[in-house]
């Protein structure tokens, strides 16, 4: 009995060996900093310290891995009630009491965290994607280091097929001046470098704020009027309001045909899934 007991353990053991073996693990993995992260085991316990990686990892179907986020990783409503590590700061010390197996961050905004937290051990993985290829690309390689890669695929497919068929849809039609506010009072804008001025340009659209500096900044209300644009794209409902009832907004084709439109500034600034959702709906605005 002792020696029949034995052998199905060794069988077992053969068997979990295996499957550990099928799935790639112990696998190396560059991440954003071009660092070879070693991933000894499938990851179990996930810190997520950017909401955009919160939303990558939920979009995969992780959510019952993930043990932290922040206080800003809000989508989806899951994610809320995990355990808060920081905010913009991450406290290394409330991660490391979470125990995880594998801290998810993102290169440019935990780029003081990180160092922190790979000195006291923990196996930390950093993305930082600029275009959306790039997004796309990144969530199928977490689909890979976290044994999700046939998800990812599908995740990953439909920012491709998003960029495909807006491209198509769009290639013909005329092209519109856009101008995407972040805040309407100061004004601040979308500029070069951001997924919206990618968006735009996917969609047969052209950025009013194309030469401003990259990122979302400060932009000249006196150029952004002389430029009259077609269209003005806001995160605020709030903002309409103002661009309706101000005196020198009104003269813009925008206001005159009442083409100011509110889209979630999550699903055009958030590097995640939901890019898709935020370059069709751009694609529809700016028709």
């Amino acid at each position: 009995m002792r020696n029949r007991v034995c052998t199905i353990l060794i069988a077992l053991s053969m068997v979990l060996t295996a499957c550990a073996a099928w799935a790639g693990y112990p696998m190396r993995v560059k991440d954003v900093r071009g660092k070879e992260i070693l991933i000894k085991t499938k990851p179990v316990r996930i810190v997520s310290i950017a909401p955009s990686n919160t939303e990558i990892l939920y979009a995969l179907g992780l959510g019952d891995r993930v043990v932290g986020v922040t206080k800003y990783c809000d989508y989806p409503a899951a994610a809320k009630s995990k355990a808060k590590v920081g905010d913009m700061t991450v406290s290394a010390e409330v991660v490391v009491a979470l125990k995880p197996d594998l801290v998810l961050a993102h290169g440019m905004l935990n780029s003081a965290a990180i160092p922190r937290l790979e000195k006291l051990g923990l196996t930390v993985f950093a993305i930082d994607p600029k275009t959306l290829g790039e997004v796309a690309r990144d969530i199928r390689t977490v689909g890979r280091i976290t044994a999700r890669p046939k998800t990812a695929q599908i995740v990953a497919g439909k920012i491709d097929s998003a960029i495909k068929s807006v491209k198509a849809s769009r290639a013909k039609k005329a092209s519109r001046e856009v101008l995407v506010v972040i805040q309407a009072n100061p004004l601040w804008a979308a500029g070069p470098k951001t997924f919206v001025n990618e968006m735009l340009g996917i969609a047969n659209a052209k950025n009013v704020a194309f030469d401003a500096r990259p990122g979302f900044v400060p932009f000249s209300r006196e150029l952004a009027l002389s430029r009259n644009p077609d269209v003005i794209i806001t995160g605020l409902a709030s903002d309409i309001d103002l661009f309706m009832k101000s005196p020198e907004w009104r003269t813009t084709n925008a206001v005159r045909n009442k083409r100011i439109y509110v889209i979630d500034s999550d699903i055009l600034l958030r590097a995640g899934p939901r890019l898709a959702q935020g370059l069709r709906a751009l694609a529809g605005k700016v028709q």
